[in-house]
């Protein structure tokens, strides 16, 4: 029976696969301080008014605008109001309070003069206004920026910094976040030796064992590195029944047509069921994905930048549906080519390049590489662009897709 697994797949059929088969992870409920880079999987709702009351956004005098319709005027100064106190006077005509930013309005007072347009009178007992305002200036009124009741986060925002101060402000301490996926990698390989020792002739160090462990890790993931494979089905088989114990098994190197390479055998053995083997992609066509149960696996190419492209394009958008993202495809877009490129058609290329912001136009120069083993190239890159499957050649100022690396 024909193996139909064994057919290349276009890079948009392949990414619906891996979408399809991701299930995103069950949420736990988590500290606030323990919430930076999660996904949330709540609601939340402003408990109260922001600002809870009218409060000045300057350091100078409340008053009264109508009492200021020309300048210099003189105000009596009735009381000091600080930030964190609440005023005890009631401001009446030709009155003033000296206001601290932050502090809560005065009743009476519309509006706040900046300290720098103003002058002591009369020993300070008195302040002299040197320009007309305006009622409402420098005050921001209850409620300005949220109303109690009103919702602030939703399923799938991601808690950055600023979304924490959000959740902090609205008294939200703990939090239901989609669980970090639990990864496994494994690089493979009997000419790879630890980063740490010097190679010996035909030996190279291992690269993309730390460069995936941290691409998972900057996603969000918990990592747990299985080590250097050698190429030898027990040890793969051994490897496989640690790995699949995670929420996804991330394997580079052995996936090819060479005699060395082992992975296919070893996933077939443990029953690892595979949707797909090759993928029209340029670098990175020997790429495998299949499934166990509960755990994704991954098989990259033993190069470099194709492990590195495959992963950004297939592995990073299941990682972050599993963690409830919004848009687990990443945020592509669109940029003008700043010099021509030339490719081979029949696969979609993803190819190392400087994106950079003009203005409103966003421009992509891409970055001369030997090929797919050219890490240094690719880690000067911040942005992959995508050239289509059916074009050799693309000119200077055409627009392009692109796709921002994390």
């Amino acid at each position: 029976m024909k193996d139909l697994t064994a057919r290349m797949i276009g890079v948009d059929e392949a990414l619906g696969i891996v979408l399809r088969e991701t299930s995103v992870l069950p949420a736990e409920s988590i500290v606030l301080e323990s919430a930076a880079g999660r996904v949330l999987a709540e609601e939340v709702f402003a408990d109260a008014d922001q600002p809870p009351f009218a409060k000045a956004m300057m350091d100078g005098f409340a008053l009264r605008s109508m009492d200021v319709t020309a300048a210099p005027a003189e105000l009596e100064v009735v009381e000091e109001v600080p930030a964190g106190r609440m005023p005890t006077h009631t401001l009446g005509e030709g009155q003033a309070a000296r206001i601290m930013t932050g502090a809560p309005l005065p009743e009476g007072a519309d509006a706040v003069q900046m300290v720098e347009k103003t002058e002591p009178a009369m020993g300070g007992r008195w302040v002299r206004i040197l320009e007309v305002v305006q009622a409402g200036a420098h005050v921001a009124p209850r409620g300005r920026e949220l109303r109690a009741g009103q919702r602030v986060l939703a399923p799938g925002d991601d808690l950055t910094p600023s979304r924490i101060g959000v959740l902090s402000g609205v008294g939200k301490g703990t939090v239901l976040a989609h669980r970090r996926p639990r990864v496994a990698v494994a690089p493979t390989g009997d000419e790879l030796v630890h980063w740490g020792a010097t190679p010996k002739p035909g030996q190279i160090r291992n690269s993309n064992g730390p460069a995936l462990s941290a691409a998972c890790r900057q996603l969000g993931a918990e990592v747990l590195e299985l080590g250097i494979i050698r190429d030898d089905a027990a040890a793969l088989g051994e490897c496989l029944r640690k790995g699949l114990a995670s929420d996804l098994l991330l394997l580079s190197g052995g996936v090819s047509m060479g005699t060395y390479d082992l992975v296919e055998g070893a996933l077939d053995r443990e029953g690892v069921e595979i949707f797909f083997r090759k993928v029209a992609i340029r670098p990175g066509k020997p790429a495998v994905f299949g499934r166990k149960r509960n755990c994704l696996v991954f098989g990259l190419p033993g190069n470099p930048v194709s492990s590195l492209v495959i992963f950004q394009v297939l592995v990073a958008p299941s990682l972050r549906k599993m963690q409830g993202g919004a848009m687990p495809q990443g945020r592509e877009m669109e940029a003008l080519l700043e010099a021509p490129v030339v490719q081979h058609t029949g696969r979609t290329s993803y190819l190392p390049g400087t994106l950079r912001f003009e203005g409103e136009s966003a421009r992509i120069q891409p970055i001369p590489s030997s090929g797919s083993a050219d890490l240094p190239a690719y880690s000067r890159a911040n942005a992959l662009l995508v050239i289509p499957a059916d074009r050799d050649r693309v000119e200077a100022g055409e627009k392009l897709r692109v796709l921002p690396l994390d």
